[in-house]
């Protein structure tokens, strides 16, 4: 017999593949068996998604730590768990976009609602959100890796790290962002300044629990490196986006200046 999956020989005593952990007896594709693999993928309460879920919030370092040790089947491998955070903040801004968009309030912090390139902007993020989400990335692991390294970890293993620290910002805040979009967008853009300063301070704590440093005075010195580089780096790909869309052709000068009275 032989693996549907990998190809492997197989034994016909075997239910499941000793090389890829498939079923032997895949069967015909029934409603039974469908709401089983349901269930049993996003449902059962002892799944890797809601294992890792779970200790990404109370113990980041477990999840990181035995990922980067070789340890690849007691958690979710960070791309599976990024898809997860892509796909939900996919369907975030896909509602923010049909339902909450013309209700958000642009004027939060300042910014003036009538100034063409606010609305301009704003729409190619929703459009680009995915995209503009993983932009965050290499700037929480450039950030992780100039100021917490006490495990010597190498650029790609901080990759790693901040897959999983913003991944799970996104997850466990879905719920939440979702609730705000249907029942009161018009607080959107203050609750999106909220969430930033959420993802800064999981992410510092992340990389505090993951790289120990004994002394609390080197911790809080390099945390508050940290929190600057990210900050820097958060206004880069901000000027980034802008920079894109003036050479787009999206945006244009004269959109930041306010409309003649």
């Amino acid at each position: 017999m032989t693996c549907k999956n990998c190809e492997n020989s197989l034994r016909t005593d075997f239910m499941f593949c000793p090389s890829c952990g498939a079923k032997t007896d895949a069967g015909r594709i029934t409603f039974k068996k469908l709401f089983a693999d349901i269930k049993e993928r996003f449902f059962d309460l002892d799944n890797t998604i809601f294992r890792t879920i779970k200790t990404m919030t109370v113990r980041p370092e477990e999840v990181i730590g035995l990922y980067t040790d070789g340890v690849r089947r007691r958690f979710m491998n960070p791309m599976s768990y990024l898809g997860i955070a892509l796909g939900l903040s996919g369907i975030l801004f896909f509602i923010i976009q049909k339902l909450g968009i013309d209700l958000i309030d642009l004027e939060f912090l300042g910014q003036e609602s009538n100034v063409p390139a606010n609305e301009k902007v704003m729409n190619a993020i929703w459009e680009f959100s995915n995209f503009i989400f993983l932009m965050y990335i290499p700037v929480i692991a450039f950030a992780g890796f100039l100021s917490f390294n006490s495990r010597g970890y190498n650029l790609p293993e901080h990759f790693v790290s901040a897959i999983y620290t913003l991944a799970h910002i996104s997850i466990i805040t879905f719920p939440i962002s979702l609730a705000i979009i249907l029942f009161a967008p018009s607080v959107y853009m203050g609750y999106a300044f909220f969430n930033l300063f959420l993802m800064v301070a999981f992410s510092a704590f992340v990389l505090i629990r993951l790289h120990r440093y004994d002394k609390m005075g080197i911790v809080l010195i390099r945390t508050l490196v940290f929190v600057v580089l990210l900050i820097i780096g958060y206004f880069a790909v901000s000027i980034g986006i802008h920079v894109l869309l003036l050479l787009s052709g999206v945006v244009e000068f004269s959109d930041y200046l306010p409309p003649k009275a």
